[in-house]
């Protein structure tokens, strides 16, 4: 007598296999764009124009957004992940740095609970238009979420 696998076998095995693939796909597409940078291992390039930053590992992603100093140093701080609770971050030990070597502290996170994913803005205390001028960038540094010890996020300025 052989051994056979009967349909409904490799069907399943198959739908199992192309679930696993898209879902791999679909994280590294979604990130494909976000490069390399100092923020972790999916950071937006600091040459970018565009006002958002991403920086994955971990098991959570931080997206910051930032229009340029017209915004004074206020941002929209993301943070998604589907396997820790995040209701218990603060980002209130971020800092937010200039070419300069100024830095400014973080208020309190305003950022309603949401489990796996919350967002909210973050504003730095200080003189944001002495700490803008004539700065070449900013970083955004926010430690310790999802196992990474620090994630760095920079905008360049432009005059």
């Amino acid at each position: 007598m052989r051994n056979r696998l009967c349909p409904q076998t490799v069907l399943v095995v198959l739908l199992v296999l192309a679930a696993v693939v898209s879902g791999c796909a679909g994280a590294s597409a979604d990130q494909a764009g976000a490069g390399v940078g100092a923020g972790g291992p999916l950071s937006a390039p600091a040459t970018s124009t565009s006002p958002e930053r991403i920086s994955g590992g971990g098991a959570v992603t931080v997206k910051a957004r930032w229009g340029g100093p017209a915004d004074g140093a206020s941002f929209e701080v993301a943070l998604d992940t589907h396997t820790v609770d995040l209701d218990a971050i603060d980002l209130a030990d971020a800092t937010l740095g200039n070419d300069r070597g100024e830095k400014l502290s973080a208020g309190p996170w305003e950022a309603a609970k949401g489990g796996h994913h919350r967002s909210g803005e973050l504003v730095f205390a200080g003189d944001a238009t002495a700490f803008f001028a004539d700065a070449r960038w900013v970083e955004l540094v926010i430690p310790g979420v999802g196992d990474v010890p620090e994630r760095v996020l920079r905008w360049e300025i432009v005059p």
